[in-house]
């Protein structure tokens, strides 16, 4: 009885105090009932609201933990920590699978069908589905990782490419193009037009963006090239290309001289490296001929040339197509391709593969294999070319360590450095399969100039070796004009850095041991340029502005001595530097290309903005002062593109 009594008390008591209540309301004044309800209206409607809203919430932080999950992953999959790599992708994947489940729930629904709030769903739906997608991405990349690069791979061994793991490779990489552009469909639905959080939405896009856009391009232009990638290694016929070692004591205007040369076949997957050859002694090599010129190629002279004289220009798109006619003339060998790389790449190898025993040469490291090979002639007076025949040990040492098993990875990371470096090259006479390596970076053409650009590139005259020691040093300054155009101002300094004379007799200013530097200059700019004055080692010069492709370039010879400098300079206006909007808010666009040399150039910018104008966007590294913003003078090995973007003061 006393238990019955306890369990009616509470309901007493809420009865009591719902009448107290009700007889309160009554008898409060209008006013105070008005103001009553008005507070039961507005906590029931913040109850409803809490209940819709917080899936949308959870949603937001799911995605931002897979997006932390899937940066971790990248980390760990580049230090070779596959295990964690998994775990981190697993976990990412719980979080967008969260974020689906809340962002398609039944408040979600409910909030979609509003005016304006619905249209943040909408676009939070979207950009959790270019999350899912890249989870995606990255799922395959997990699964594909140990068979194609990992310690263990199977695509590569026993100097043979794995059929089946290639195909299987091939097979991933489509499904993820598919999910990237997916991702990409996705992140161009995303509105961010909600008023107070459209601006927050269209943020999380354009990061997302970012990152995705430019792997959906290159995957959309690298698809083609892969349903190739059979065909290249020879499983549908033999295929041969061209190695070829560059020199960058000798300079081209595409890097190194071409003084080695090797070829390589695949054949259903097997690769065959054949003996190398070198022009000296060869007599064939050493006879002049003449080839078929790539069209519009400003750097194919008339006449007979060297074997070694095909790869002046400084786009490997051209010289490699150059080489092989070359090569096909000199050799009566029709080749599909070339693969250029020289001895800074080789040493940015060894880094990857550990040393190498080379006879007559010792160990070779990464820190002392360019100077042993190229920077130590006199070390063979009175016969350098004795040294070509210690390099014949060269290219099988390197064989065995590069085509060897295991750091397939690292050894990718390592040559996709030494291409953005112009170290490393490769050319196919395949468009499409060209089109697919230049989208990874590793065709070595020089950088479209969306707006303005800036280059310097020498080549070398009188067979010295001397290039080994140039120091080269590139100012740019640059007045922007509200039209968008830009009065420039480039300097280049080129210093012949070397040591004195060392081998009997006097210098003859040419040829293995000389310390003189025979160079021709070219600065290349944007195409259609209007030169006001220029200069070259103090002395006022009649530039011509000759075009390559998309370029311009001023072309200037000298002979240096040693330990001594030269200086260019050049005055000149760019009509289309920079990008102008409704608002006058300009966008200013700038890249820069480095030549292989064995030292980084050392580069400084400096823009002026045009009067009332003030910067709103800065790349990496840029500082502003006022109106003006500088890249400080530093040693650049890679290429850049950077955009400054500035509006006119309020």
């Amino acid at each position: 009885m006393s238990h019955a009594v306890d369990q009616d008390q509470p309901r007493n008591r809420l009865r009591r105090a719902v009448a107290a209540r009700r007889t309160a309301f009554r008898a409060a004044s209008p006013r105070r009932r008005l103001l009553t309800l008005v507070t039961l209206g507005l906590t029931a409607a913040v109850a409803i609201l809490v209940l819709l809203v917080l899936p949308l919430a959870v949603t937001y932080f799911e995605a931002g933990a897979a997006k932390d999950d899937l940066s971790e992953a990248k980390d760990a999959l580049t230090d070779g920590q596959l295990p964690e790599a998994r775990d981190l992708v697993a976990s990412a994947r719980g979080h967008v699978d969260r974020g689906q489940l809340e962002a398609n729930w039944f408040g979600s629904d409910v909030w979609a069908a509003l005016p304006l709030v619905g249209t943040a769903v909408d676009d939070a739906r979207h950009l959790v589905q270019a999350l899912d997608d890249t989870t995606s991405v990255a799922e395959i990349g997990v699964d594909l990782y140990p068979a194609a690069a990992g310690p263990d791979a199977t695509l590569f061994r026993d100097e043979r490419v794995d059929e089946a793991t290639l195909q299987r490779v091939v097979e991933g990489t489509l499904r993820a193009t598919e999910h990237l552009t997916s991702a990409d469909t996705a992140l161009d639905d995303v509105q961010g037009s909600t008023p107070l959080i459209g601006g927050f939405l269209s943020e999380r896009r354009d990061e997302a963006a970012a990152e995705v856009d430019p792997m959906a391009e290159t995957v959309a232009d690298l698809t083609p090239m892969l349903e190739r990638l059979p065909d290249v290694l020879g499983f549908e016929g033999k295929r041969r290309y061209l190695i070829t070692i560059l020199n960058p004591a000798e300079l081209r205007y595409s890097g190194g001289a071409t003084l080695k040369f090797a070829p390589l076949s695949f054949d259903h997957g097997k690769v065959e490296l054949g003996k190398s050859v070198q022009p000296d002694g060869n007599p064939r090599m050493v006879t002049p001929i003449s080839w078929r010129p790539v069209s519009r190629n400003p750097f194919h002279y008339p006449g007979r040339h060297l074997l070694t004289s095909a790869t002046f220009a400084p786009s490997w798109s051209v010289s490699g197509l150059e080489l092989l006619r070359a090569w096909d003339k000199n050799q009566h060998q029709h080749l599909d391709g070339v693969i250029a790389i020289d001895v800074v790449a080789l040493a940015q190898l060894l880094d990857v593969t550990g040393p190498i025993e080379v006879e007559g040469y010792g160990e070779l490291t990464s820190d002392n294999l360019v100077s042993t090979l190229v920077g130590s002639y006199e070390k063979y007076y009175p016969d350098p070319t004795a040294q070509d025949q210690l390099n014949d040990e060269l290219i099988p040492a390197f064989k065995s360590k590069f085509l060897g098993d295991g750091d397939f990875q690292a050894k990718a990371q390592a040559l996709a450095t030494a291409a953005d470096e112009r170290h490393f090259a490769m050319f196919f006479r395949d468009r499409v399969v060209q089109k697919g390596f230049a989208a990874l970076g590793l065709d070595g053409d020089l950088a479209d100039p969306q707006g303005d650009y800036i280059g310097a590139f020498t080549q070398n005259t009188n067979g010295s070796k001397v290039d080994f020691y140039q120091r080269r040093d590139i100012d740019l300054r640059v007045r922007l004009e509200p039209d968008g155009s830009a009065q420039d101002q480039v300097s280049v300094v080129l210093g012949n850095d070397t040591p004195p004379y060392s081998v009997p007799g006097r210098d003859p200013r040419s040829w293995y041991f000389t310390r003189w530097a025979g160079l021709a200059l070219s600065v290349f700019v944007p195409r259609g340029i209007d030169v006001q004055k220029a200069s070259f080692l103090g002395d006022p010069i009649e530039p011509s502005v000759r075009r390559f492709y998309h370029h311009g370039f001023v072309a200037t010879k000298a002979l240096l001595p040693p330990a001594s400098e030269a200086r260019f300079e050049m005055h000149y206006r760019v009509d289309d530097a920079a990008t102008v909007d409704e608002s006058g808010e300009l966008t200013y666009h700038l890249a820069f290309d480095p030549q292989g040399t064995v030292w980084g150039q050392s580069v400084r910018v400096e823009v002026q903005l045009p009067d009332g104008y003030t910067v709103t966007d800065l790349p990496d590294g840029w500082t502003a002062d006022g109106s003006t913003v500088s890249l400080p003078n530093q040693a650049l090995s890679t290429s850049q593109e950077w955009e400054i973007v500035a509006a006119p003061a309020d």
